[in-house]
């Protein structure tokens, strides 16, 4: 809307692990699940602080409704639904593509394309688990990453988020399907 501003909050967070025995202690960091209630104080914050009223903010307070379904073609998800229009949802992709953990290696908003990088847990990957299994930083390993096209466009009642593999063409793999689940639980 013209004259007006908007302000998103995402929230990361880390927390110390004593791994190792008593003589060879070591602190990792691990990184802390995101914590969509403390985004939703932090933003009510700030808009008192900026000077809305209690009733603004409570009007302007995150729906409890999903915002964001999973088309299925079978068993394998071809898209994922938003209730928002492209601009709020070409965001709101970005940033569950950053809370994930994915490798956004470019993007074109014109067109509607995150290009990014996505390290399958299932090729190579085995035992691994959490943040480890996105560690991009550690392709020498062996494993196998995979560069995708995350696509966002306009739909009939909100927009669509369609994964392409990286020549552009719909990508119908479990992998896919993987990909679009992850953003739902981060859209929902």
């Amino acid at each position: 809307d013209p004259g007006t501003t908007e302000i998103y909050i995402s929230h990361r967070g880390a927390y110390q692990v004593v791994v190792g025995e008593r003589q060879s202690e070591q602190v990792k960091w691990q990184m802390r699940p995101t914590d969509p209630e403390l985004e939703a104080e932090m933003l009510s914050r700030l808009m008192r602080r900026l000077g809305a009223t209690e009733e603004q903010v409570q009007v302007q307070a995150p729906v409890a409704a999903p915002r964001a379904q999973l088309a299925k073609n079978g068993e394998i998800p071809e898209a994922l639904m938003l209730a928002d229009g492209f601009d709020r949802a070409w965001r709101r992709v970005g940033l569950a593509l950053d809370r994930v953990g994915f490798t956004v290696e470019d993007r074109d908003r014109s067109k509607g394309l995150y290009y990014v990088r996505y390290l399958d847990p299932d090729i190579d990957g085995k035992g691994k688990s959490g943040w480890s299994r996105l560690a991009f930083w550690r392709s020498d390993t062996g494993e196998k990453d995979e560069q995708f096209r995350i696509s966002v466009a306009d739909a009939d009642n909100g927009s669509e988020v369609r994964v392409q593999n990286a020549e552009g063409a719909s990508a119908k793999s479990p992998t896919a399907g993987r990909i679009l689940a992850l953003l739902q639980e981060e859209l929902k």
